[in-house]
């Protein structure tokens, strides 16, 4: 089970702050947690008698540092250990409490209308802020989910994203000599004391780098992350082990397991140096350097704790989200040779125009955004078998780029655009990214084809091979016949759905995990990230432009239109390319 595979090249050596130790194996920062990982899983079968998943790979450092922290505890003190447990709790207790009791107060019959949704929502955020990463993270997440929560919720909760609680400029200064070795005046001409940007895991100030000018951006970790992480999870655990006395379905120990190993994957900044190298790689044919950008790691200036790459302009895509509201939604037909498209609906609710789906809007931005956005994704998960995995709206940048003849022609035959002007995307913080072992990712294969197939039984088939066994399904007569046949129910009526033009992608895939709670199914952590990630990717994209439909997206990237061929064909090329260099090297 493996979150960032080691699937990809070895790091390159020039972006190392400091040389490796003697004889430690490269590998120590290629895996996201992925000794935790084989650890968790192992002692959760033996708990519960299921079978054993192992990973072969080094804990990564930032693993390793946390572990360390998480056992110091025990080995020196387990009463002090317990008193700072205790504490947290109390803590944690102090800032939720005015939310709650905002929220108690709001129901009362004569004086709730005084206690107003603004300051309840102003309460929220800024406890989320003080419970530090955890909360600040939820909120991320629950940011982007428009059509879980009311919008003045979600913009509330958006202020997260870049404006986390920031550090103060003494531990960013005292950090980046710590982990270079030099003087700040050494390396930068110019160093902004005032954050950019501040989030979960760390905070970017802009500064020009010694004798080039460059503007470049410095990624400093807050401090003391691992210790708060660790007693944090000792409170989810707890938890856990609490709820699985009394309603094991639930599995929140996993949940919060898993939790720990994603936030660990991104305590690393050499690891997100390797991630970002690796994205600009996958993304550096002509064609999708026009669309798409990674931050580039600046050499010798990454060290675990502070990064120093590239500043990318850009206006955030929770920008777009706000901008000139939701988009109404049309009514979807198919023509004669059944292709969707939809009726779209102006401002006064009079028709105006068509659209076929998995097309954008000319010369609209942020239509453009939706449908870039999520054929980047695919690309990412379909045929690079690398995936962002953190795709919040906060990590995703806009700007206009101006685009020449050829890349014009491009755009139009693969997304049917033609517009001089066209949004280029810029994927930040890379810290999580995921990538699928060759027999997941083979099964999530046929899993997608399934699924634009609407093959109801071949879905279930694959979502129960999305794991190595299902402990829980096998220890129940028919568990696998009877989850199939669920799966395959819900699958015939969302194409009934599909076919009176209606559904929406979000809502199906939320239906399918609802199965896979009710009868125990055992996922790949790799797998609940990628659903995650396109749980998120689908809300902003449904919220950009519900035109731009993830299934027909999905459909294209998967074999029909130019962009299946396209696949195909890469794939091809680079069979034959393998072929005649593995024919010279045996020469």
């Amino acid at each position: 089970i493996r979150v960032n595979a080691a699937a990809g090249p070895p790091p390159p050596a020039r972006y190392l702050a400091q040389p490796p130790p003697a004889g430690g194996p490269p590998a120590d920062r290629v895996t996201a947690g992925v000794g935790a990982v084989a650890l968790i899983t192992h002692a959760a079968g033996q708990r519960r008698g299921a079978a054993d998943c192992s990973a072969a790979s080094v804990p990564s450092r930032s693993s390793t540092a946390l572990a360390r922290k998480e056992s110091s505890g025990a080995a020196s003190g387990g009463l002090w250990r317990l008193t700072k447990i205790l504490l947290r709790c109390l803590e944690l207790f102090a800032f939720l409490c005015p939310v709650a009791a905002w929220c108690l107060l709001q129901q009362l019959p004569l004086l709730g209308g005084a206690f107003s949704r603004e300051r309840q929502l102003s309460l929220l955020v800024s406890a989320l802020a003080r419970c530090g990463p955890v909360g600040i993270k939820w909120g991320q997440w629950a940011s982007t989910r428009y059509d879980l929560f009311e919008e003045d919720f979600c913009e509330a909760l958006g202020t997260l994203t870049n404006a986390a609680p920031a550090h103060g400029y003494a531990h960013s200064r005292a950090a980046i000599e710590a982990a270079f070795g030099q003087p700040l005046g050494s390396l930068f001409d110019s160093f902004d004391e005032k954050p950019v940007a501040s989030g979960s895991i760390g905070q970017v100030h802009l500064a020009k780098l010694r004798g080039g000018g460059d503007v470049v951006a410095v990624k400093v970790q807050h401090p003391n992350l691992a210790e708060r992480l660790s007693l944090d999870m000792s409170l989810l655990r707890a938890l856990g082990e609490l709820a699985a006395r009394y309603a094991p379905d639930l599995r929140i120990g996993e949940t919060a397991d898993q939790f720990a190993i994603n936030f660990r994957a991104q305590l690393d900044f050499e690891l997100e140096a390797e991630n970002l190298e690796r994205f600009a790689a996958n993304f550096s044919s002509a064609f999708w350097r026009a669309l798409v950008s990674f931050p580039r790691p600046i050499a010798g200036l990454v060290s675990r704790e502070v990064l120093v790459e590239t500043f990318e302009e850009g206006e955030s895509v929770a920008t777009y989200l706000t901008r000139a509201g939701e988009r109404q939604v049309g009514e979807w037909r198919q023509d004669a040779k059944g292709a969707w498209y939809m009726i779209e609906v102006g401002e006064t609710g009079s028709e105006d125009g068509i659209r076929y789906a998995g097309t954008a809007n000319a010369g609209d931005m942020r239509s453009s955004v939706a449908l870039c956005g999520t054929q980047a994704y695919f690309k990412m998960l379909i045929w690079d078998n690398y995936i962002h995995a953190d795709l919040h709206p906060g990590n995703v940048l806009i700007r206009e780029a101006q685009l020449g003849l050829l890349a014009r022609v491009q755009r139009y035959l693969l997304l049917g655009d033609f517009t001089p002007t066209a949004p280029h995307i810029v994927f930040l913080d890379a810290g999580l990214a995921a990538s699928f072992d060759d027999r997941i990712f083979g099964t999530a294969q046929s899993f997608f084809d399934a699924v634009t197939r609407t093959d109801g039984p071949a879905i279930g088939k694959a979502i129960l091979g999305l794991a190595p066994t299902q402990p829980y399904v096998e220890a129940r007569e028919g568990g696998r016949e009877a989850f199939i046949s669920e799966v395959a129910a819900k699958c015939t009526a969302q194409k009934e759905e599909m076919d009176r033009g209606e559904g929406r992608p979000g809502d199906n895939i939320r239906a399918y995990m609802d199965s896979v709670r009710s009868h125990r199914v055992v996922l790949d952590p790799t797998v609940m990230v990628a659903l995650m990630s396109m749980l998120v990717l689908e809300g902003w994209q449904y919220r950009l432009d519900p035109a731009v439909s993830i299934f027909h997206c999905l459909e294209a990237a998967t074999g029909g239109g130019v962009f299946g061929t396209l696949q195909k064909a890469s794939a091809l090329y680079q069979s034959v390319v393998g072929r005649l260099t593995g024919e010279k090297a045996a020469a």
